[in-house]
Parts: C-alpha cells; sequence; structure tokens
C-alpha cells in the first residue's frame, strides 16, 4: 500500500486490518488460488480501478501506518503495560 499500489491479499493475520476490501485492495479467502487469481485479473482489466485503490491505499499507510504513528502506538502500549519505577528515596520505610 505504501508503494501506491492495489494489494491483494488473504484474509489471515492482521492483513485485515490493514488492507481495506475494495478500497485499497481486494482480499480473498486462505487457501483459494482461483479467488486469487480472479481478484488479480479484476484489477489487470480495470486499471482505474486499480489506480484508484493504490492511491486510497497510500493515504491510508501514510495515515495509520507510517514510522511515526507506529512508534507512537507502541510507546503508548509499553506505558500501559510497564508500571512505572517509583522515583528514587519512595517506596522506602
Amino acid at each position: 500500500m505504501a508503494a501506491g499500489k492495489a494489494v491483494v491479499a488473504t484474509r489471515v493475520g492482521g492483513i485485515p486490518e490493514a488492507v481495506v476490501d475494495g478500497e485499497t485492495g481486494i482480499l480473498v479467502p486462505p487457501g483459494a488460488p482461483p479467488f486469487l487469481a480472479e481478484a488479480l485479473l479484476a484489477l489487470l482489466r480495470k486499471p482505474e480501478i486499480a489506480r484508484a485503490m493504490g492511491e486510497a491505499g497510500r493515504r491510508r499507510a501514510v495515515e495509520q501506518f507510517s514510522a511515526d504513528i507506529m512508534v507512537r502506538e507502541i510507546e503508548a502500549l509499553y506505558e500501559d503495560l510497564v508500571p512505572r519505577a517509583a522515583p528514587r528515596g519512595e517506596g522506602k520505610g
């Protein structure tokens, strides 16, 4: 998506979270080569749709999955999961 190309991928793992079916690409069931082939052919037959999906995917990648955003989200996750250490001198009786 970051390259501005329409994505054809299977619905596994976190892929459906990143790829919006019909908007940034086409999602197909895992283990179904005929569906994968048909999705690829559909984009080849309609380059204007592939181009629009690629542009939408690029926008989504930049807006939701850029390095800065991912770092901030990981930092926030760590801050939620790891308790802050008490400042020196505190907590001693």
